[in-house]
């Protein structure tokens, strides 16, 4: 009978210090292995154009082995007094992540490096869908190949040209810089109540010092300056 309380004793003493390790791994694991993200509430719904309030958001627990570089992208949950106030760019549901990219304030200024320079080339707008070109995206200029007519005309009359050229010629790449107005994301524009203008108006960045992108250039702005730009078509390349 005296050996029973020492082992009661033995046994809860046993119990606390396993429930007392299971809250310490579990408060380091809280501290140290996890990374708390601005995430939207349960049952919050939130339209485009709609500002952000506090009580639309929660905090998201992702432990850091899984979070990764995920920080880089998504707004943590100690950033929330920077986006409150913010206009949604788009429509949330409850268990959404807010990225960081769909709130960069619209650009006002073009901020042209010493050793570039800009270039406007309007295109036919039947060629693009504006919307889905971002500034810092590259493209290609398509023009219709003049001579092509000349070469129809030349087999019509029964001679026979030795090489038959494409029926447009490619000049590019290039990276655009502004579409009209536009110097970012539209969406970002939009949700700050600016509209943008005249996007078949595309203004390509040209680099000084790059003797290809320079010659390419060159090209171009003949080609520009020579034809009908109406009929310029794009295509859009693809992104890193």
């Amino acid at each position: 009978m005296k050996g029973a309380p020492g082992i009661v004793v033995a046994i809860f003493l046993g119990l606390l210090g396993a429930v007392l390790n299971w809250v310490y791994l579990d408060a380091k694991t809280k501290d140290v292995d996890s990374v708390s993200f601005l995430g939207v509430r349960e049952g919050a719904s939130i339209q485009v154009g709609e500002p952000f309030r506090h009580q639309h958001f929660i905090e998201v627990r992702i432990p850091r082995m899984h979070a990764r570089h995920l920080e880089d992208f998504v707004y943590l949950y100690k950033d929330e007094a920077t986006i409150v106030g913010t206009r949604a760019t788009q429509a949330y549901r409850g268990g959404e992540l807010i990225h960081r990219e769909d709130y960069v304030t619209p650009s006002s200024s073009l901020a042209l490096k010493k050793d570039e320079m800009l270039f406007w080339i309007s295109v036919d707008p039947r060629s693009i869908v504006p919307e889905l070109i971002v500034p810092g995206d590259r493209i290609r200029f398509d023009f219709p190949n003049v001579n092509r007519s000349v070469t129809r005309s030349a087999l019509e009359a029964g001679l026979e040209p030795a090489v038959v050229p494409q029926a447009f010629e490619e000049i590019g790449p290039f990276t655009v810089k502004t579409l009209g107005n536009r110097l970012g994301r539209v969406e970002v524009m939009r949700a700050n109540r600016q509209s943008p203008a005249q996007e078949q108006k595309i203004g390509i960045v040209i680099n000084q010092t790059d003797a290809e992108e320079l010659a390419r250039f060159d090209k171009l702005r003949e080609r520009v300056l020579t034809g009908d730009y109406r009929n310029v078509g794009v295509t859009l390349l693809s992104r890193n």
